[in-house]
């Protein structure tokens, strides 16, 4: 079994004995933002309003990067850290922000020594609006889901037909956004290609793999209202 090194609040822990996640406090005190061993993350505004995941695509071939043989990470109750080295080439740096505006997390990604042609998979979905939810994007958490995407930017609702939840995204503007089926999730590829037409609908996207871009996962209000040429500001203020 691979060894996974967590560094985690000056601690070290070996990925045979602990995975366990860190806990990103969120604006609300009743929320919390899951961030997984490897670069995952849950939503429990209190409620799950939805998990995030990546992958890498080479052509062909495609991986969670759940399954990178090397990944370090570095946490504290604000912000977590993921420097991933593949098996050959290439090395990818995803650190994570809780925003102070808000319930919700900003995210950039540095990537240097890949091949040309790899691309950077994620997934949106799993919003079951239920409180005690594993932090996992799950089928069954994404029955009734709705999406609303607007070029590269999305609204998720979730929830009781009569007490709705939103929750917005703001991805880079090169992701090839498609409805997607979250029983479909053995590869990255896999779940991009599958078929819209499923009652577990999530969101899966693919762009080039590029030095700098900028995710962001949140719930609107007036002091939180974004577009993407705001996210490297929005992160730097996240980050001081």
């Amino acid at each position: 079994m691979r060894e996974l090194v967590i560094i985690m609040i000056f601690c070290v822990f070996s990925a045979r004995a602990q995975n366990a996640p860190v806990i990103l406090k969120a604006k609300n005190s009743a929320s919390q933002i899951v961030a997984a061993a490897h670069p995952g993350f849950s939503f429990l505004l209190p409620e799950m309003a939805g998990s995030l995941e990546f992958g890498i695509i080479q052509g062909e071939k495609s991986n969670w990067l759940k399954d990178f043989p090397g990944t370090k990470v570095t946490a504290d109750r604000k912000s977590v850290k993921y420097l991933l080295r593949g098996e050959t080439s290439g090395e990818l740096v995803i650190e994570a922000v809780s925003l102070r505006a808000t319930d919700g997390l900003i995210i950039r990604v540095t990537a240097g020594n890949f091949p040309a042609g790899t691309q950077l998979f994620w997934a949106y979905g799993g919003a079951s609006g239920k409180t005690g939810a594993k932090p996992a994007l799950l089928p069954e958490y994404c029955r009734y889901n709705v999406f609303s995407v607007e070029g590269t930017a999305f609204t998720a609702y979730y929830g009781e037909s009569m007490k709705l939840k939103v929750i917005q995204g703001m991805m880079p503007p090169a992701s090839v956004i498609r409805l997607s089926d979250a029983f479909r999730q053995d590869t990255p590829l896999t779940f991009f290609e599958s078929d819209k037409k499923t009652d577990a609908p999530a969101l899966a996207a693919v762009l080039p793999l590029e030095n700098e871009q900028y995710f962001c996962i949140y719930r609107q209000n007036a002091a939180a209202d974004y577009n993407y040429f705001m996210l490297p500001e929005v992160f730097a203020e996240a980050e001081r």
